[in-house]
């Protein structure tokens, strides 16, 4: 059962984003009211109430964030994290600098909730690999921008 545990991130969960290793689910609403759900994996915590995300320009969720700043962050991840984070985004740089291709996003806080079960336990989140070192220099690009 869901509960609601706070209006910002839990240190758990700062630390995790911190780490750039998470991938999270970021939902938002479409103009005809149907949610979509992309994974995001260019993200991090600027503190326990801002969440920094690099997402392509042209892409549906982040026009879904320019005409309705309403989103959601699903976390899987372990040990035995199962969280999910209602808010609201914004572009707060477009272009990004390190890739014409990206804007910044900033998504704050409202409300976090404990989707955790007595049946079963989160062990792992997804885990992804880097294709090619190109892939691993244009995240390590992104990353630095998002955090400064």
């Amino acid at each position: 059962m869901s509960k609601i545990i706070g209006d910002s991130l839990p240190p758990e969960l700062f630390e995790l984003f911190k780490q750039e290793a998470t991938t999270v689910i970021v939902s938002t609403i479409s103009e005809d009211g149907y949610p979509h759900a992309l994974p995001v994996h260019l993200l991090t915590a600027k503190d326990n109430k801002t969440v920094r995300m690099a997402l392509m320009k042209g892409h549906q969720t982040t026009q879904n964030i320019k005409i309705n700043g309403k989103a959601f962050i699903t976390v899987l991840e372990g040990p035995d994290i199962a969280l999910g984070i209602k808010g609201t985004a914004r572009v707060v740089r477009e272009p990004m600098e390190g890739n014409a291709a990206m804007v910044m996003v900033e998504f704050n806080v409202e409300e976090v909730k404990s989707d955790t079960t007595p049946t079963v336990v989160v062990v792992q989140g997804v885990r992804t690999l880097h294709r090619s070192a190109k892939t691993a220099q244009f995240f390590r690009t992104m990353f630095d921008e998002l955090k400064f």
